[in-house]
């Protein structure tokens, strides 16, 4: 890596339109729907009345495969998504034109062999009206170039999990082609689809993208905490400490704190912790 390019790149200012379709693609790649009879569900799925999804606001406008610019000399093949932060200022229509908007806030270096955190923040603001709509913080695990030094600034730390037992905890199983569906939202990195990529990268086969697992479990906080609605869902943020691999039953163990609360993920089938130290939180309505 060359911190001082990666900290200065440039993304163009894009204004992004997308249409009904490209919401239920990205509601069918984060599991949405795997009950064709959950009629709760059908408001992602079916034109009519059609809702997007809060989580979908963290891939429209995606910057792209920067990080594997070759100008950069990132070691892209042992790239890892570390940490995501959502903060929704209004949802989203369900279809629209967007203008979206990127910089890098900073590199937090972890020390040589060690790897180091490239933080980079998208901004989406409403078309028309320019009003904000969301802000989504990215934190990418570059495994390859530790020892580059610290530069910009990093989001305050996600903090540990509660001591006490969750107050509710609910498992899914994911769709094993979920990778396969998900990458057709924007991120086309081979690692979640070419075993042969994912083996160089140190995993016997494609792993899911944590975007892809962050959605699956947005839609439980929101349809079990947020009342089914997104209008009350606020953000949600969360640390990737393991791979998910497609097919693997996920349950969320979730504490509630009134309008706020917390959430960690767990394989089901390996019993390890791939989603930690998560927080989300609810917006009250008035009346």
């Amino acid at each position: 890596m060359i911190p001082e390019k990666v900290i200065r790149y440039s993304f163009p200012d894009t204004e992004v339109s997308y249409q009904e379709r490209e919401v239920i693609l990205y509601a069918l790649g984060v599991n949405v729907g795997l009950d064709p009879m959950n009629e709760r569900e059908l408001k992602y799925l079916y034109e009519e009345g059609l809702q997007a999804l809060p989580s979908y606001s963290m891939v429209l406008g995606h910057p792209g495969f920067w990080l594997r610019d070759p100008a950069l000399e990132v070691d892209w093949v042992k790239l890892l998504h570390a940490e995501q932060f959502l903060s929704i200022s209004r949802p989203l229509s369900a279809n629209g034109t967007v203008l979206v908007s990127h910089n890098v806030l900073g590199i937090k270096d972890k020390g040589e062999g060690r790897g180091a955190i490239v933080y980079y923040e998208k901004l989406l603001r409403d078309a028309e009206t320019k009003e904000e709509l969301c802000r989504v913080t990215t934190g990418v695990f570059c495994r390859g170039d530790g020892g580059c030094g610290d530069y910009g600034e990093a989001p305050v730390p996600l903090a540990a999990m509660p001591e006490q037992t969750p107050d509710m905890s609910i498992s899914k199983k994911t769709d094993p082609r979920s990778a396969m569906i998900y990458r057709l939202s924007g991120d086309y990195n081979p690692l979640h689809i070419m075993p042969d990529i994912a083996r160089q990268a140190g995993y016997e086969r494609p792993i899911l993208h944590g975007l892809c697992s962050m959605g699956v479990v947005g839609l439980i906080l929101q349809e079990t905490i947020g009342k089914s609605s997104p209008e009350l869902f606020g953000g949600y943020a969360c640390r990737f400490s393991k791979p998910v691999f497609p097919g693997d039953t996920l349950r969320v163990d979730i504490w509630v704190d009134d309008m706020e609360g917390r959430f960690r993920v767990v394989a089901e089938d390996r019993n390890e912790v791939v989603l930690d130290r998560g927080h989300f939180s609810l917006i009250a309505q008035e009346g």
